[in-house]
């Protein structure tokens, strides 16, 4: 079996944090020509952040201020396995420069899939791509006009990421709708992620795909590419250790509050709700009685952010409630 290198990643931001900076691994590196995020392996008895602030000054000559651990990632490529130890690095000083020869340039977030990374820097790219709000489908609608344009309204007000969860029939209605939702969110550099199973991956015009903690239970590694992003629903400490396992991008733990769609299921609060994602290291969002307002008390737990159903198909003003809260 082969040894796995441990590597401290830092996702460098610009001012604006609309782009990220990127390096082009040379040609005597393993994968040569591909593109990546900057950083370097952790030496022998080294913390991750020293490490990162040590790579990042070496390769770029920039002093790192600021940083937070964001997610991580294992990866086994052919002749190596590598873990990622990867960092928003949100505050730096010093002029960028290629110390090691290297080629990098500055992207667009939205622009990253138009370049050659490795496979397991394409799971760090799906997951910055998240975006602290996320909103949830109705399992099904007596109109579906409604879905439409409630979903673009939120689109057009900021939305990222939205989640399909129709409980109907997979006949050629429910391809129509994730076609539409598809083709809409494409015009707000949005992504739709369809609640179903891996398989789904190569059935719809999908972004990614979402696991209920029963398909959760099925895989004992990661189902899908890393080109698309993965979800799971947990509930308890065992359902966020398999999510890991599986290198999902992202997760719901529920109910965090007392929910009208589950009534009775029993609520962790959030003091549980920090103590169980204590020491899991990718983005979890809060679910469960979920409103726009909480994102911030979501964020102070310890969430990367916060899921809706409810509260965004019971408003009345649904665009309005996303775009204030991510102002």
């Amino acid at each position: 079996m082969n040894q796995r290198t441990h590597v401290a990643v830092g996702v460098i931001y610009n001012v604006t944090k609309d782009k990220v900076l990127i390096s082009k691994r040379s040609k005597n590196q393993h994968l040569a020509g591909y593109w990546e995020f900057p950083g370097g392996k952790v030496e022998c008895g080294e913390s991750v952040d020293v490490a990162l602030k040590r790579e990042l000054y070496e390769e770029l000559g920039i002093t790192v201020s600021k940083a937070e651990a964001y997610t991580s990632v294992s990866h086994a490529y052919t002749c190596k396995t590598v873990l990622l130890d990867v960092w928003k690095v949100a505050e730096w000083s010093g002029t960028p420069e290629s110390r090691e020869n290297q080629e990098f340039c500055w992207v667009s977030i939205n622009e990253l899939h138009k370049y050659n990374f490795p496979d397991a820097n394409k799971y760090i790219i799906q997951s910055i791509l998240l975006d602290p709000m996320y909103v949830i489908s109705q399992e099904s609608y007596e109109n579906y006009s409604h879905l439409y344009s409630v979903t673009e309204d939120c689109f057009a007000s900021g939305l990222k990421n939205f989640q399909l969860r129709l409980k109907i029939d997979r006949n050629k209605l429910f391809q129509k709708i994730v076609e539409t939702l598809s083709e809409v969110a494409r015009r707000y550099d949005s992504r739709i992620i369809l609640n179903g199973s891996a398989t789904d991956i190569d059935k719809y015009p999908v972004d990614g795909i979402h696991l209920n903690s029963n398909e959760l239970a099925r895989y004992e590694n990661r189902p899908i590419s890393e080109e698309y992003i993965l979800g799971a629903s947990c509930h308890n400490e065992a359902e966020l250790t398999r999510a890991v396992k599986i290198n999902v991008n992202y997760a719901f733990l529920s109910p965090v509050l007392f929910t009208a769609s589950h009534p009775k299921a029993n609520a962790i609060g959030w003091k549980n709700f920090s103590s169980l994602i204590e020491g899991f290291n990718f983005p979890v969002y809060a679910l469960g009685g979920m409103v726009p307002t909480d994102l911030e008390i979501a964020k102070n737990h310890g969430a990367y952010g916060i899921a809706m159903l409810g509260a965004i198909w019971n408003s009345d003003s649904p665009g309005k409630d996303i775009k204030f809260s991510t102002v």
